[in-house]
């Protein structure tokens, strides 16, 4: 499954690439190798951009990404995505007690509670540490660089009408080269940088002593290309903006909207630091806030999707991850827990218009106990793996669930019995690959509310390269925190968040085909109503006034960046795991319910009735071991900070745990 970065040759006349030069990606699995410098022709220099566009880290994958949601990685280890407590078919439930470890499915995996107590030999079986897809971005940061190598060594021997032409593309390709940089810092802290990418130069890249410079020169470098793109742009032959339309995947050659994405990345940089170098950004935010995105940016994706509902699906691309993480060999490991579903469905399990957050009907799976559309429950995974595991299966030989719930499981029909046609119930956790469950199934049987598969699946998913929601959001901490003049309170700032973020995520749902969703099976009325519902602006309008009384009345900085984070919680969601996990360790916000799981030991997982809260924050990710061998002179010097505890540079609240200390719904 694991995805293969790969140097791509170019070819400019058809726009697309050619197969992975294994020579190549030898070099460069690390910053020390040497690469060839191009001539300056059209093909590398042009076609090179539009590589470096369709990288990773921004056109998300299948491979890497397969593993985040099958797996135990990002989603679980940041809460914003989990599985249902189950046990393994043919396990038999008699009693509350000890349970073979090899049938038993923790909503949290309880790795997050043990890794902290060393109970396991291998510390990598640690969430997230086990996920290599997470420490690999180290290497592919320099891996997926090659492109910009191709334009910076290909531009430095023009001249004249030729570099008119373009310089454009060097500015843009150091642009996406920092934002992946800074990206590489947030998770590793210290990371080879200056002395790096020097193609040529075959230099043993030192990691930079001191991470903040790295972020001042990317600020400082964003700053200069965001002033003066305009008139490297205008510099251009008319012949070249053509050409530069056709290879720029983003923006289509708009110089315009590049400036805005540029701005947004320096406004993204300058409040990540703005709590250790606060005096060092404020000129930067000043300039920068004046000409912010007005629009969401994003890109489709570099393939066609093919997941139907019911089939396999095919194609290297994110949203078959997704679907595979529904069902078939996944593990239905995504659900949405507590820690967003509460602050999105408010009140009662029962959806209120108005009162309820409205993109939940979207990004959320709606389940009807009378097939209504009207009457919808979303219900989500608790930190607490005993709660959840009453809830679902009962108590045998005792009450049906916890005191004041009911058992919600996871089975069509939810009586339990056969259907007309004698089919017998069955449990489900998620999309079936086989071709067995179909939408009506999924609306009336599933109370265990999962991400809702037409806007995240079954239809053409953009890749998110920067959303005004976002951008909301950073203004609203400047404002609340008195880091630059917006032009608005955060009060208002947030409420523009949350109405753009309804907006994308309607836009997203709705562009769904339908035909991805009814070629395969049937898919009724009432299906169609409530997994792609129609936007209630009135409602939305109502429900952002609320936020915004909610986040003016919170007390203090605190207590507002916990409303702030939550919104970005909800936004972000599965297309900003990297994103968010920078901002969980920044801000220590939203907080987190403690994964509270059993005590290990050699046979199996006891339940305890008193669970504690023993998960460890995580800080930071360690390099990958291939570092100690091809850079090991210069890993040597970072080597004590090669652990998953050493807060990164702009971590001035790490004394401060981003847990709480018991779950949601205790």
């Amino acid at each position: 499954m694991k995805k293969i970065y790969c140097v791509v040759s170019i070819i400019l006349a058809i726009g697309t690439f050619a197969s992975c030069d294994d020579k190549l990606d030898e070099l460069w699995k690390d910053p020390t190798s040497n690469f060839p410098a191009p001539s300056v022709d059209n093909g590398k220099i042009t076609g090179s951009l539009t590589a470096l566009q369709n990288t990773s880290f921004w056109q998300k994958g299948y491979g890497d990404w397969w593993y985040h949601f099958v797996t135990s990685g990002m989603p679980t280890l940041i809460q914003v995505s989990t599985r249902p407590v189950r046990l393994r078919k043919g396990t038999v439930i008699d009693k509350v007690g000890t349970i073979d470890v090899n049938d038993w499915n923790d909503a949290f995996p309880d790795q997050l509670c043990h890794f902290a107590l060393n109970n396991y030999g291998d510390p990598l079986r640690a969430i997230g540490a086990g996920n290599g897809e997470d420490r690999a971005r180290f290497s592919s940061f320099y891996t997926s660089m090659a492109p910009y190598m191709e334009i910076r060594d290909g531009v430095a021997k023009a001249s004249g009408e030729d570099l008119d032409n373009y310089l454009i593309y060097e500015r843009l390709a150091t642009v996406l080269k920092d934002v992946v940089a800074l990206q590489t810092v947030d998770l590793f802290n210290k990371i080879p940088y200056s002395q790096a990418l020097k193609g040529t130069d075959n230099l043993h890249a030192p990691y930079d002593d001191d991470p903040q410079a790295i972020y001042h020169a990317v600020i400082e470098e964003y700053a200069d290309i965001a002033k003066n793109l305009p008139a490297i742009y205008d510099k251009m032959s008319e012949k070249a903006k053509k050409t530069f339309k056709t290879a720029d995947a983003f923006f289509q050659g708009d110089a315009a909207k590049w400036v805005q994405y540029i701005n947004g990345q320096i406004l993204r940089s300058c409040v990540r630091i703005s709590g250790v170098d606060e005096a060092y950004i404020k000129p930067f935010l000043a300039e920068a806030i004046k000409n912010l995105p007005q629009e969401d940016f994003t890109m489709p994706a570099k393939e066609t999707n093919q997941c139907r509902w019911g089939v396999w699906g095919n194609g290297g691309i994110y949203t078959r991850a997704l679907y595979e993480a529904y069902g078939g060999n996944g593990s239905g490991n995504i659900m949405i827990p507590d820690v967003m579903m509460l602050r999105m469905n408010r009140g009662d399990v029962k959806y209120e218009v108005g009162t309820d957050d409205p993109r939940l009907p979207v990004i959320g799976l709606g389940f009807t106990p009378t097939e209504d559309a009207n009457d919808l429950e979303f219900y989500g995974i608790s930190g607490n793996n005993v709660r959840n595991y009453k809830v679902m299966y009962g108590n045998p030989g005792g009450p049906s669930a916890l005191e004041g719930e009911k058992v919600r499981k996871n089975i069509y029909p939810q009586d339990g019995r056969p259907d007309a046609a004698g089919k017998a119930a069955r449990y489900f956790h998620g999309l079936d690959v086989n071709g067995v469950g179909n939408p009506d199934e999924f609306v009336k049987g599933c109370p265990w509310t999962m991400y809702n598969p037409v806007t995240y699946i079954l239809g053409e998913l953009p890749m998110n390269i920067e959303t005004r929601a976002e951008m909301d959001l950073f203004l609203a901490e400047v404002a609340l925190k008195g880091l630059a003049t917006t032009g608005q309170s955060a009060g208002d700032h947030i409420k523009d968040a949350v109405l753009h973020s309804v907006d994308y995520w309607y836009k997203i749902n709705a562009s769904g085909p339908e035909t991805y969703i009814t070629e395969k099976v049937p898919y009724s009325d009432l299906a169609k109503k409530i997994l792609q519902p129609a936007k209630n602006t009135a409602a939305a309008t109502q429900y952002t006034g609320i936020i915004q009384q909610e986040f003016n009345a919170a007390g203090g900085e605190d207590g507002k960046m916990e409303i702030l984070m939550q919104q970005k919680y909800i936004h972000l969601n599965l297309h900003g795991l990297y994103e968010l996990f920078a901002e969980l360790r920044r801000t220590r916000h939203p907080k987190l319910e403690p994964i509270t799981s059993y005590s290990s030991d050699a046979v199996g997982l006891t339940m305890q009735p008193a669970l504690k809260n023993v998960t460890m924050p995580f800080e930071r990710y360690r390099y990958p071991e291939s570092e100690q061998t091809v850079n090991k002179e210069q890993y040597d010097k970072v080597a004590a900070d090669d652990n998953w505890t050493t807060p990164v540079f702009w971590a001035n609240k790490s004394s401060e745990s981003y847990f709480l200390p018991k779950a949601l719904k205790d």
